[in-house]
């Protein structure tokens, strides 16, 4: 433990059998922990491998991760917000609640390989962050990454915010890959491998959290040089947006059940959309103007007349069958 203080570890193993008790943990805005070659191993409740909690610092590098309890996250952050950058990490978690990463300040992971059997991937609360590069990390149960705000008070209200870049992300649940309740979020992947079970690529909906009828999401996902697949939903007080940029290809449906308050879509020249059902966009913008990286396999995709003067209304025939037409 440090709290607002220093603290330099190397060539360690850590193990911990009670319930809270954390690994490695650092609070308070002037504590710094700097780890290298550390093996952890905790076994019961609460108890994470690094932990930092209002404004702490914890700087890792070679690290073996595993924990068995519930509410146990490899890497994580607390009340107060704090950090932890990692790289070269091997983590291994089973409890409930115990994703890889969990995020109520602003984590960074380079190299690292993970798997949840217990939870999801990855969990940011609030106005927090999560930043991946060069990983593998598989989650097991109920979504893949979860953006979310809880009103707990372990985290502050805000915009969370999740990239990954040259990784590989599985989601072995039935559920979606990114998972939206009760805040603003906004993704971005370039380059980055996702696998899933099931047909949802993104769900921003009502949960548990937060008030009734205000307790939908806002989120923006990027794609650079990217392969997307699978639905994108949204329910009627929550709002989706997809930014297809260079190189980022995507099959599925936008909005198919005609529910989101607003779904929106833009494609850069070199983007594509495989359409694979009927879709409704509230606003469509596409930098070849005449859509034709928009490849419609007999659907149509619905725009609003209104919210898209430029279009005039007008129809265009899609690649291999299928049009946008207004609504």
């Amino acid at each position: 433990l440090s709290s607002n203080s220093t603290a330099s570890l190397s060539n360690l193993n850590l193990t911990s059998n009670a319930d809270g008790a954390n690994a490695i943990f650092s609070t308070g805005k002037n504590s710094t922990v700097t780890a290298d070659h550390i093996k952890i191993h905790t076994k019961n409740n609460s108890s994470r491998g690094l932990d930092s909690t209002y404004g702490g610092t914890i700087q890792a590098s070679n690290v073996d991760i595993t924990t068995e309890g519930a509410h146990c996250a490899a890497l994580a952050t607390d009340r107060g917000e704090g950090n932890v950058i990692v790289k070269d990490a091997r983590i291994a978690t089973s409890g409930d609640g115990s994703p890889c990463v969990y995020s109520t300040g602003n984590i960074q992971l380079t190299n690292g390989q993970g798997e949840a059997t217990g939870s999801e991937i990855a969990v940011v609360e609030g106005k927090n962050s999560i930043t991946l590069q060069k990983v593998d990390l598989t989650g097991y149960k109920k979504h893949g990454i979860m953006l979310y705000q809880s009103f707990s008070g372990d985290a502050s209200v805000g915009q969370a915010t999740f990239s990954a870049k040259d990784s590989k992300l599985t989601n072995k649940s039935d559920g979606p890959m990114f998972y939206i309740t009760n805040t603003k979020a906004t993704a971005t992947l370039e380059n980055t491998q996702l696998v899933q079970n099931g047909d949802t690529l993104v769900n921003v909906t009502s949960g548990q959290w937060g008030k009734t009828d205000k307790n939908g999401g806002n989120f923006t996902l990027n794609a650079t040089n990217q392969t997307l697949k699978g639905k994108i939903l949204a329910n009627n007080i929550s709002q989706v947006t997809l930014n297809l940029k260079d190189h980022a290809v995507w099959t599925g449906s936008l909005n198919e059940d005609y529910a989101a308050d607003q779904a929106n879509i833009s494609l850069t020249r070199q983007a594509a959309w495989n359409v694979t059902s009927d879709s409704y966009v509230t606003t469509i913008t596409d930098e070849t103007k005449d859509f034709s990286n928009i490849i419609g396999n007999g659907h149509t995709v619905y725009y609003s007349k209104a919210d898209n003067p430029s279009l005039q209304g007008k129809t265009f025939n899609l690649r291999n069958g299928g049009k946008l037409a207004a609504k």
